[in-house]
């Protein structure tokens, strides 16, 4: 008997990725489902202060200006805050957005001036700039001249601590005594590095 001639029609290409992406996205589902099945108890976290919403450099925080949250184990930044009653009360040295951790390092504290300027006897002094759109250029960190109305230099190399008017600057111990007696009788000139 004669059998028939059967003709195989070629596998497309097409067809084989077709078949592949199928696969793998049963796959990418299968292990979708086992990531969701892990019990979210055993993940553990640590607690971390974060803004309420935006805060501005010199503000007060209140109980609401806070939020507790929560973050995975040892991923929090060094200084970063774990108890809202740390922060509350304390004055913010620059802007923090809504959700940023609050480390300690951004409210004002006697150790400030030592860890903007690198001095352990640099003193934070408040300055009236003579220019005051001045105060809103600045930021945190930012480093200044002081001038008084004479153009003699009462401080060389001060790092701005909180940029809001007065600004607050950490300074040298004798340059701050130079500035706050200065700065009594007059608003004095800060120009940028």
């Amino acid at each position: 008997m004669h059998q028939p001639i059967r003709f195989r029609r070629p596998r497309s290409p097409h067809l084989r990725v077709v078949t592949l992406r199928r696969v793998a996205a049963v796959a990418l589902l299968a292990c979708a489902a086992a990531v969701l099945a892990i019990d979210r108890s055993q993940v553990r976290t640590d607690p971390v202060v974060v803004a309420a919403h935006d805060l501005r450099p010199g503000q007060v925080l209140g109980a609401g200006d806070v939020n507790l949250a929560r973050v995975p184990a040892g991923s929090a930044l060094p200084g970063t805050l774990r108890e809202t009653t740390a922060a509350v009360g304390g004055t913010v040295t620059g802007a923090v957005t809504r959700g940023e951790a609050v480390t300690a390092s951004r409210l004002l504290s006697s150790r400030l001036p030592a860890a903007l300027t690198g001095d352990p006897r640099a003193r934070l002094v408040s300055v009236r700039p003579a220019d005051p759109e001045m105060a809103g250029l600045l930021r945190t960190g930012d480093v200044v001249d002081v001038i008084d109305e004479q153009a003699q230099i009462l401080a060389a190399g001060a790092v701005v601590a909180v940029p809001a008017e007065p600004v607050l600057l950490a300074v040298e111990e004798k340059s701050a005594r130079r500035v706050a007696a200065a700065g009594l009788a007059n608003a004095l000139t800060l120009v940028f590095h």
